[in-house]
């Protein structure tokens, strides 16, 4: 077991028994594992439950502060302890056994690691044949994070508050020059939402079934992360997925009126809001 390795998840309402899942997977690979949460509505049986973890270290707070503001915390209390690298995961996800011995070759060749991502309900989401690869992106969960690229680049951008904010992190890691290694021998289950795939026009188009609150954050994002990179092309695409976002609602999803508005009121604040950093 590496000692310079620990792991941290952001908790909101978990299913308690995909968060026990998700624990066993990586309790014996890591020295610690640190929880945020982010005002769960059960955090009473989260703690009954984590009462005989040892290794488990969990923070509580009263209201949801968003996922950025949750991983710049676990962050924090893993650099505290003394820990250089940090493995980032969502509540739901379940780590191979393999995950750190698979990433512990790497350690020198990358500020972060990450693995091939297979989604439950969908299959294969990012990966490749081929053993390792620089890559520009990828989402938080079963990353392995060095702690000091953390620091340099400021963490996470709490404006964001949720979706987006693991692309946006990236993104500044590759102004910085920092690398991005995708280790395709760790698999890591995951779901992203309730997909679901349709057609239009001959073309398959993936419907993400997210709910209003989360569909106002994804639009919100798409334009504050352009405005924030001063990227003039990256607005005008964005603004193309705008629309892409609103049809999709409009032709393949329920409760329409509410993510629309969702929709409209996440563009108006994208624009207005003020950029941090």
């Amino acid at each position: 077991m590496n000692e310079k390795i620990c792991a941290g998840i952001v908790l909101f309402n978990p299913d308690i028994d995909r968060l026990k899942e998700n624990i066993t997977s990586i309790v014996e690979q890591v020295q610690a594992i640190y929880l945020q949460d982010n005002g769960s509505s059960n955090i009473s049986q989260i703690e009954e439950y984590l009462a005989k973890e040892k290794k488990v270290v969990l923070s509580r707070n009263s209201t949801n502060k968003g996922i950025a503001w949750a991983l710049n915390r676990i962050c924090e209390r893993g650099l505290q302890d003394g820990f250089e690298w940090i493995i980032t995961l969502d509540q739901d996800s379940v780590c191979p056994e393999n995950m750190v011995s698979g990433f512990e070759s790497y350690l020198k060749n990358a500020d972060m690691l990450c693995p091939k991502i297979v989604d439950r309900n969908y299959g294969l989401l990012d990966g490749s044949e081929r053993k390792t690869e620089i890559i520009k992106e990828c989402i938080t969960s079963g990353c392995l994070l060095y702690l000091k690229s953390w620091v340099s680049i400021n963490g996470f951008d709490e404006v964001m508050f949720i979706d987006g904010v693991d692309f946006e992190f990236c993104y500044r890691m590759n102004k910085a020059g920092m690398k991005i290694l995708r280790v395709n021998g760790v698999v890591l289950y995951h779901e992203i939402g309730s997909i679901s795939i349709r057609k239009f026009l001959g073309l398959k188009v993936i419907v993400k079934n997210h709910s209003a609150f989360r569909k106002y954050y994804i639009a919100k994002n798409i334009i504050y992360m352009a405005r924030k990179r001063k990227n003039f092309p990256l607005l005008i695409k964005g603004i193309f997925q705008e629309v892409k976002l609103g049809g999709i609602v409009l032709l393949y999803e329920d409760d329409k009126k509410a993510k629309l508005g969702s929709v409209i009121k996440g563009i108006y604040d994208g624009i207005t809001i003020q950029i941090s950093r």
